[in-house]
């Protein structure tokens, strides 16, 4: 683009109140610094508190000591880039899932480069409307044959499947477990029933918001429901709920084989360092501990939902993520600097990331708050009602 196009697009970015920016911000457990402020942080994906605990990061390095872990791979996996460390966290998270498992930098690299390979002329891939934006990169970049389902709408998914199965030799069906902006679940045992009706479907599960969070020693939404076994791909990040970093792939070993081989993200990219596996492995110890970390999650969230609903708002939720849809651009940065207020960190999210019209504060809430928190912040929600009400 010429540098005409790109100050334009600025520019009309600036009018209409999308223009982003980077922002250091120094984080203290539930606690955020802003503009010398300490607000409570409600724009973190760290669900259970774990990436901000100071203890548990004295005791991973104290662990780390007695390793020799590197900081540093140098080298992509397929030629010096995989450690014991790496081979350690696969071992470990396949007996878990009991599947082959995929370790990758980052959950965006894993999706964009998987479904890239997945799909082929004789593929159909599914993928309902709301999934994040490196399952659609991965999707478009395949080549293969695509469209998109209403959000969460079964009926009209399996309208697709009967349509178009007698021209593909596959269907693959994609989904997030729990979907990053509304915060609702998929409604993942229906699509097990797709897949056990019509036998060319498989199924593809991003668990980025629920890995962690549901389920037993927080395997996630498809171990809390008992269908594992049932669905072919999973993809699971370790930067939110488990307050590590990089992502991991879970399928059958002959698919961990043909990404390998195939995936330019993992064949091409530098690999995490040894000491970020390493850590990973430590973070998978303590979700397994962090049962009450989950609990009292899922209480939080059902407060402040039962506070919305409460208050007569559109509560589309059913998880820790919890959106307040105000609309308009304008009415979402105003949102944002009322929260900022009265004591919280709630960031805008606005078209792209949303479509047009639905921009909104999305809070996302963690176990490490506690009973007082969420009284203050119910109260806050309840102030924010009736400043709506004034500024319509």
């Amino acid at each position: 683009m010429t540098d005409q196009m790109i100050s334009a697009f600025l520019a009309s970015c600036k009018a209409n109140g999308s223009l982003r920016s980077v922002n250091p911000h120094r984080q203290n457990d539930i606690y955020i610094d802003y503009n010398g402020e300490k607000l409570i942080n409600l724009s973190s994906n760290d669900y259970l508190n774990l990436g901000h605990d100071l203890t548990i990061r004295q005791e991973f390095l104290a662990f780390l000591s007695a390793s020799d872990a590197l900081f540093s791979s140098t080298s992509s996996r397929l030629l010096t880039g995989t450690f014991a460390e790496h081979s350690l966290f696969e071992e470990k998270a396949s007996k878990l899932f009991h599947k082959s498992c995929l370790m990758f930098n980052s959950g965006f690299d894993a999706n964009s480069g998987i479904l890239q390979v997945l799909g082929g002329k004789e593929t159909l891939f599914l993928a309902d409307k709301l999934i994040h934006a490196s399952m659609i990169d991965g999707i478009k970049g395949s080549g293969a044959k695509f469209m998109r389902f209403a959000h969460n709408d079964i009926e009209h998914l399996e309208t697709l499947i009967v349509k178009y199965q007698e021209k593909f030799k596959e269907i693959i069906i994609i989904t997030e477990a729990v979907f990053s902006m509304d915060g609702d679940f998929a409604p993942l045992n229906k699509l097990v029933l797709l897949k056990e009706k019509y036998p060319l479907i498989k199924l593809y599960v991003d668990e980025a918001h629920s890995f962690g969070v549901y389920g037993k020693s927080g395997l996630g939404l498809c171990c809390k429901l008992n269908i594992l076994d049932k669905v072919d791909y999973i993809l699971c990040t370790l930067g939110k709920a488990a307050g590590s970093c990089g992502a991991f792939f879970l399928c059958d070993a002959m698919t961990k084989e043909y990404l390998m081989n195939t995936v330019r993200p993992f064949i091409f990219t530098t690999s995490l360092p040894p000491v970020n596996a390493l850590h990973a492995s430590f973070m998978l110890n303590k979700l397994n501990e962090a049962e009450k970390r989950r609990e009292s999650l899922e209480k939080a969230a059902g407060q402040v939902r039962s506070c919305l609903k409460d208050l007569g708002f559109n509560v589309i939720s059913s998880s820790q993520i919890i959106p307040i849809v105000v609309n308009t651009n304008e009415a979402a940065v105003k949102g944002s600097e009322f929260f900022k207020e009265h004591g919280f960190f709630v960031l805008p999210i606005r078209h792209p990331t949303v479509p047009v019209g639905q921009a909104r504060l999305r809070l996302s809430l963690s176990a490490g708050m506690d009973e007082t928190v969420i009284e203050k912040l119910c109260a806050v929600i309840e102030k924010f009602k009736d400043f709506l009400e004034k500024d319509k």
